[in-house]
């Protein structure tokens, strides 16, 4: 049998050890816990930035089909006499004559889509197959067309063949609806 007063000493030479480690290991599961938090925040943004970016991707490459779509139907239409020069500023059609670099930058570098003095065309519903609405996940691409050579050859492995082909440098731009991600696409697109 114990006595009282030996039970009592028991409990006064604890201290209280087993609340101390309670409380080193709740900090840590709580630091655990807020480090994984992170990580899932983080990974969930890196998931969306690369979905944002992979929607002005396709967006950008639907852009620059148009606008060799449009150099072709320009050449074709015989409308090649209405390019514009860079120097004489934006022109609604978006085609313009950069033979030999005259231009004093690519057009491209000039103001942006949507802006003033700006040198792209939007391609908003421009064709027949193609769609872009306010509502969609990716804005309208927009692009610029340039003649850069009127006498190119059409095969660069056979330059004696076809030694007039017309060369456009079409580039593209789009970006996601909430302006996340934005890309620029640039072809070489050569015609007769």
């Amino acid at each position: 049998m114990t006595h009282p007063a030996t039970a009592l000493s028991c409990f006064r030479s604890q201290r209280g050890a087993a609340l101390i480690i309670a409380m080193i290991l709740l900090v840590i599961m709580s630091l655990l816990a807020v480090t994984s938090l992170r990580s899932t925040v983080m990974q969930e943004r890196m998931s969306s930035n690369t979905h944002d970016h992979n929607l002005a991707f396709q967006s950008a490459e639907a852009g620059l089909r148009m606008g060799e779509r449009q150099a072709e139907n320009w050449v074709n239409g015989g409308a090649a006499s209405n390019w514009s020069d860079c120097d004489q500023g934006p022109d609604s059609t978006g085609l313009y004559r950069n033979i030999d670099a005259q231009c004093p930058q690519p057009l491209w570098e000039g103001p942006p889509p949507d802006s003033i003095g700006s040198y792209w065309r939007n391609a908003n519903n421009d064709s027949g197959d193609i769609r872009f609405d306010s509502k969609g996940l990716s804005l309208a691409p927009f692009f610029i067309v340039e003649l850069i050579s009127e006498s190119a050859p059409c095969q660069i492995n056979s330059p004696d063949l076809n030694p007039s082909c017309r060369r456009f440098r079409v580039t593209a731009s789009s970006r996601s609806t909430d302006g996340r991600a934005q890309v620029i696409l640039q072809s070489i697109y050569a015609t007769d």
